[in-house]
């Protein structure tokens, strides 16, 4: 890997991220074979409440939700959620969440109110609420692994304000800006890695509020490379201008 910024979000942050922006998340009842049927695993959406609980939201004819109803109290239960990139790319998974606690019901509460934007696609909002009240959290993602992060501290952190925008825009930038991504990754494996094999291709894997990460393609492997905003950003709107920055010294 590239050498990288000293700049980085938090865990606490990052799991919020994943945890709300996965591609998919599952939710397994300890002692119930939730598999053992046809087709694919129930997907599940998640969102965390203010109380550091997490709001689960499934199909009404699921079996997470006729479990759930016929106990007697809570259940113990695992999430697991997983970040791909969605650009095609070697190693496309970019993160992995797993998450522990009680399974209950949640009777009375909205999940139009807790999913404003469900950007997830794995469950329709006029499904059941289900609340996992959480008791440990590990992470492993391309900043790094991360064990037992405090569940409070995730109620705590904010998800990352790009990122229900961001799927978007990295197909953007692989469709519409590969020569740039090139000269990008080029500038920094020669400034870095004067000596390493030929870069075939350059593809944007990941996109935060402090910056852009990208993939090179070497003919002798990969190589990830990470570059920073002049200022994280606050709002996708002031993303044009943070990207016109970076692309900047390329184009001279």
């Amino acid at each position: 890997m590239l050498p990288q910024p000293a700049r980085r979000p938090s865990a606490a942050e990052r799991a919020r991220t994943l945890l709300e922006f996965a591609s998919s998340a599952v939710l397994d009842v300890r002692g119930a074979d939730l598999t053992a049927r046809p087709g694919l695993p129930p997907q599940v959406a998640c969102a965390l409440r203010p109380d550091g609980s997490v709001a689960v939201l499934v199909g009404r004819e699921s079996a997470l939700h006729r479990i759930t109803a016929l106990a007697r109290g809570p259940l113990t239960a695992e999430l697991d959620c997983v970040d791909v990139a969605p650009v095609a790319v070697p190693h496309r998974v970019r993160g992995r969440l797993q998450a522990q606690g009680l399974l209950s019901r949640s009777p009375g509460e909205s999940a139009a109110a807790l999913f404003p934007r469900h950007g997830h696609g794995h469950a329709d909002r006029t499904g059941v609420l289900l609340r996992l009240e959480l008791d440990h959290l590990a992470l492993d993602d391309l900043w790094g692994s991360e064990c037992c992060i405090d569940p409070d501290e995730v109620a705590a952190a904010a998800p990352d304000p790009v990122a229900a925008e961001e799927a978007c825009l990295l197909q953007h930038l692989a469709a519409a800006h590969a020569d740039q991504l090139l000269l990008l990754g080029a500038n920094a494996l020669e400034h870095h890695r004067p000596t390493a094999d030929h870069l075939h291709e350059v593809r944007p894997i990941a996109l935060d509020r402090r910056g852009l990460r990208v993939r090179l393609l070497l003919g002798d492997g990969t190589l990830d490379a990470r570059f920073d905003f002049h200022r994280p950003v606050t709002h996708p709107d002031e993303l044009p201008e943070a990207m016109h920055r970076l692309f900047l010294p390329v184009g001279h």
